[in-house]
């Protein structure tokens, strides 16, 4: 039997979820984590104070829709990895991948803002689902691999520091980094556990 208490954190969910969608479709449809809380509340169905209820800070949420956003882009670069079947054409299909993703951009502004233990808890997921794809990738296939741990940590430090760059105007796109490099899955056996 429902309790009271569940109706309302059913509700409190509800309005989390319909708040993130909106501000992902805000952040998706102008391109910039330029959005406000009354635009926000207004796409959301909900009251300003709401999003500051439930997030914390405009920051706080922008982050969290940013990174749902980026998210349901690395599941689209992994379903076209599966599709790869050597090592070097694989390491580049994601690296122009990355690079090409209109999420990226967004999610590195936002990290510059969403707070610090925001952040480093995002962070730590996107680079624990990361080793996880490439261990069962290269052990799928039998191809060898480095240091996926170090791999991860290296290859999106440089995929957010080439974002950064053109969004500062300077290079950053596919042409300008070698961002397949930074991946040392190769051919042959993969490395025991």
């Amino acid at each position: 039997m429902a309790t009271e208490g569940d109706g309302t954190t059913a509700r409190g969910s509800a309005t989390r979820a319909r708040i993130i969608a909106a501000t992902a479709g805000l952040l998706a449809a102008g391109g910039s984590t330029d959005v406000t809380v009354s635009g926000i509340a207004r796409a959301a169905g909900v009251y300003p104070n709401q999003i500051t209820h439930h997030f914390g800070s405009k920051d706080r949420l922008v982050l969290d829709a940013a990174f749902t956003l980026f998210l349901r882009d690395t599941s689209r670069m992994q379903a076209a990895g599966r599709r790869v079947g050597s090592p070097g054409p694989f390491r580049t299909l994601l690296a122009r991948t990355t690079l090409a993703m209109p999420s990226l951009p967004l999610v590195v502004a936002a990290l510059g803002v969403g707070g610090r233990e925001r952040s480093a808890h995002l962070l730590g997921l996107l680079f624990r689902q990361s080793e996880r794809y490439l261990a069962r990738v290269a052990a799928d296939r039998g191809w060898a691999s480095g240091s996926l741990h170090r791999d991860v940590r290296t290859f999106w430090s440089a995929a957010f520091g080439a974002a950064l760059l053109r969004a500062a105007g300077g290079t950053g796109g596919p042409e300008d980094v070698d961002l397949a490099a930074t991946l040392s899955i190769s051919a042959g056996p993969a490395d025991a556990p």
